[in-house]
């Protein structure tokens, strides 16, 4: 009303009246002539007055504001007579704000805001009015606050809950406004000091929509109104699902939608904003009687999910919030054995596990009911979930007390008695081989390649003992896999190879192609490319047959790891990339967070640093989202080395000491050596000769003691470079030697190269020239083997420097 053109055009007459106050259509008549300001003969009819003006020709601008007021009035025919025929008055414009999702009368109203009318605001709209609110034009409290976002969370983009949360925001911290809104919700939504209204308390808002609603709400309507608002995830395709929960409520929804009580996303999803949801819990209260039958549809949903996991997670993703918060009050009140079957298809999908962990926890609380074996089996999945989380130590934990349930007496009888003797001999051997190969695999997701290895072989031989052929061939697999990783080549060649046959002998298709894929890539680990990817290709064609879309992309994945190594960047990128976009399909996040991470790697060796520490960041964030704190502690190690190769010394020893103690936080000793080993590296940058002497021993100490054989090596070659600075050139060329041969010991052509180079350099100083030459031309014979023409480049430049150095000293001696 106060833009200049809205002036201009109405020369000042525009009016604003405040309906809330003018009930029905008589009094509704008096406030417009009043605010018009008409005056009233005595014996003059108000409306007829009203009329004459209205058609008077002069453009007039009508804001009639909270209109639901007369309009939800017994007297709506009237006030529907009236609006539409101050309507049809030509020169009149009228603005009408009021609640519900039509406008009155017969009128072709203009939405503003699209055809379900204003909207809840975004994110970032909503902490702009928050902070304007707050801080009138001066900002006091940053957008980038993290209670901020929160808070606003809660508030679910309704403008009212944001001014007045606001409001409070001038007199109490965010986080102490966060604890309150958490304990009385929507009580403390109000203005401080001021009468309780519709502006002033949203408690009061939302009333004025309820008694607006009186008598048109049956029990039904306050049945799904209680539902919307107790339902985390709304109520999905409500028109299908609503009446499996409460039946012949659809014309009841029509009715609160009409209100603007709850709303209908695009997704046909019922919802209801955050405030007024909290309102509607604490003024209904009682969902007792609902719960039983949101149970039995949520029961026969999961049960009835696709077995194709992306079909099965578009379906559940709607719903999730719902289940969890279903199948926790079910599980409070009592024990039932179906749940078990409930928490096992959940289990399917990963990236509900920091939630599932928990209900699992609590089903546990009910041990006393349950039978060992269900015990055991449950342990177990909360063992898998903490394992895949990176909680290793409480997987562990878990394995122990699983380990300590079955050694039982008691737990013994009771299994001898229910299944036999000799079966229950079976059971408490198959247990314990169980507990081996998952402490096997815990040991192996630490990088502590050693106990790993006695662990698998102690369930292999367990497994052998009762025939579990199939048992035995997974051992036989994860120990070829460990054999590689111990550089033990030959023998995990074999082994990979007799657990393929056990896997084809039992018709297990699946667990053979897995050591296909397990062959591929340890021929990548050895640098044998071609043959890696023969086989890596094999697999994946082989997975897809299967049908395993999963391994199929694991195994392009390592393809582009394959094209990454050999310097084809473009083709890895495409590779990566797409493996990127297939692991999300499939809901695999940590697959698509290691392919993220992979392209980082890429980044860094074509110097794109910028490009490189966005990807490392997005990959720690999503390794982070899905509870795997390995690759975060990657990640943050990476963006460590980042700064380092850009000089920023010191905030790379914090990034690394960081990734550091996240390694030790999750058992993995190599990691965390690493660390070490880089912070050594920048101290002998910095010059601090001997900080970077301990810090490398240490790490060498570290890596040996976990039987890493190539992290030893390259801590002994920076040992052996710390030396070459310090001009102690015989001790340098000993570490440096020793190096090479550890190198070369475990097929690592580019360590001993490097360690070759180093050599080369001290010949070159001492002024050896002719052994400096060898040396440096058997580097770069090394380094075209194995495709890193880029690091062949310097040796050849010193081949020609040297040559010139020796004809120079010839001609000089002639």
């Amino acid at each position: 009303m106060e833009d200049p053109s809205i002036k201009e055009k109405f020369a000042e007459r525009c009016y604003f009246i405040p309906c809330e106050m003018l009930p029905d259509a008589t009094i509704l008549i008096q406030g417009l002539v009043q605010a018009i300001g008409l005056p009233v003969a005595q014996g003059k009819d108000s409306f007829k007055l009203l009329l004459d003006y209205l058609r008077g020709g002069q453009q007039v601008l009508l804001v009639l504001d909270n209109f639901e007021t007369p309009w939800g009035s017994r007297d709506q025919t009237k006030v529907k007579n009236l609006i539409e025929m101050v309507c049809r008055c030509q020169s009149v414009s009228v603005i009408v704000t009021m609640r519900g999702t039509d406008g009155p009368g017969q009128i072709k109203w203009h939405k503003l805001g699209g055809g379900s009318g204003l909207p809840a605001l975004e994110l970032s709209a909503a902490k702009e009015a928050f902070c304007s609110f707050c801080s009138d034009g001066d900002p006091t409290i940053e957008e980038k606050d993290p209670f901020l976002e929160k808070l606003l969370i809660q508030m679910d983009g309704m403008p009212l809950a944001i001014m007045l949360i606001a409001e409070l925001a001038k007199e109490l911290p965010l986080n102490d406004l966060m604890e309150m809104w958490n304990i009385q919700k929507t009580a403390v939504m109000m203005k401080i000091g001021e009468e309780e209204t519709r502006l002033t308390s949203i408690e009061v808002s939302i009333q004025l929509t309820l008694n607006i609603l009186r008598g048109k709400l049956s029990t039904k309507g306050e049945d799904v109104l209680r539902l919307v608002a107790f339902l985390p995830s709304g109520i999905p395709d409500w028109l299908r699902n609503l009446p499996k929960m409460v039946s012949d409520a659809t014309m009841q929804v029509l009715i609160l939608k009409k209100s603007c009580l709850v709303y209908e996303t695009r997704d046909k999803t019922l919802k209801i904003l955050t405030p007024i949801g909290e309102y509607i819990m604490k003024i209904f209260q009682g969902t007792e009687h609902l719960e039983n039958p949101v149970w039995k549809f949520y029961e026969s949903f999961i049960d009835n999910l696709p077995q194709d996991f992306i079909a099965g997670d578009i379906q559940l993703r709607l719903h999730t919030g719902n289940i969890f918060k279903i199948l926790q009050i079910q599980i409070e009140k009592s024990f039932e054995r179906s749940y078990m079957k409930v928490l096992q298809k959940l289990c399917q999908y990963s990236k509900y596990y920091s939630d599932l962990v928990l209900l699992i926890e609590n089903y546990l609380g009910w041990k006393s009911q349950m039978s060992v074996i269900d015990q055991i089996e449950v342990m177990f999945m909360q063992e898998y979930m903490f394992s895949f989380m990176g909680e290793y130590g409480k997987a562990i934990e878990i394995i122990n007390d699983v380990e300590k349930l079955y050694n039982q007496e008691t737990s013994l009888s009771e299994v001898v008695m229910s299944t036999g003797s000799i079966s229950a001999n079976n059971k408490i051997q198959q247990t314990q081989a169980e507990c081996y190969y998952r402490l096997g695999m815990i040991f192996y997701y630490q990088r502590n390649h050693m106990q790993s290895q006695q662990k698998v072989q102690q369930a292999k031989d367990l497994y052998e003992s009762i025939g579990d052929i199939q048992k035995v061939a997974q051992c036989l697999r994860k120990l070829g896999d460990i054999c590689w990783m111990l550089y033990q080549y030959e023998d995990a060649k074999v082994m990979l190879q007799q657990a393929k046959e056990q896997f084809e002998g039992v018709g297990d298709r699946l667990g053979a192609v897995q050591c296909l894929q397990s062959l591929g890539n340890m021929y990548k680990m050895l640098n044998q490319y071609e043959d890696a990817k023969v086989i890596l290709e094999q697999a994946k064609e082989q997975f897809e047959g299967a049908g395993d879309r999963l391994g199929a992309v694991q195994c392009l994945r390592s393809l582009g790891e394959i094209c990454r190594m050999l310097n084809q960047y473009e083709d890895a990128k495409v590779m990566l990339q797409q493996a990127k976009e297939q692991f999300k399909e499939i809901g695999e996040r940590l697959g698509a967070a290691q392919c993220l991470q992979s392209l980082g790697d890429i980044c860094l060796v074509l110097l794109q640093h910028k490009d490189a520490k966005v990807m490392f960041q997005q990959a720690k964030e999503q390794f982070e989202g899905v509870g795997e704190r390995l690759g975060a502690a990657e990640c943050l190690r990476s963006l460590g080395n980042i700064c380092r190769l850009l000089s920023q010394h010191e905030d790379a020893k914090v990034m690394l000491q960081q990734a550091k103690e996240q390694f030790e936080g999750v058992g993995d000793k190599a990691g965390a050596a690493q660390c070490l080993q880089i912070i050594g590296d920048i101290c002998s940058m910095q010059n601090q000769h001997e900080d970077a002497k301990v810090m490398l021993h240490q790490a060498q100490k570290q890596f040996q003691g976990v039987g890493d054989r190539q992290g030893a090596a390259q801590c002994l070659q920076s040992l052996g470079n710390v030396c070459r600075m310090l001009y102690q050139h015989e001790d340098a060329k000993v570490m440096l030697q020793q190096a090479k041969e550890q190198f070369d010991g475990i097929g690592s052509r580019l360590g001993a190269a490097n360690c070759l180079c180093s050599l080369a350099i001290i010949d070159y100083e001492q002024g050896h020239l002719i052994e400096a030459k060898a040396k440096f031309e058997k580097a770069k014979e090394h380094f075209e083997a194995i495709q890193m023409p880029q690091r062949a480049a310097p040796c050849v430049v010193m081949v020609q420097e040297i040559n010139h150095a020796l004809a120079v000293a010839v001609e000089n001696q002639a």
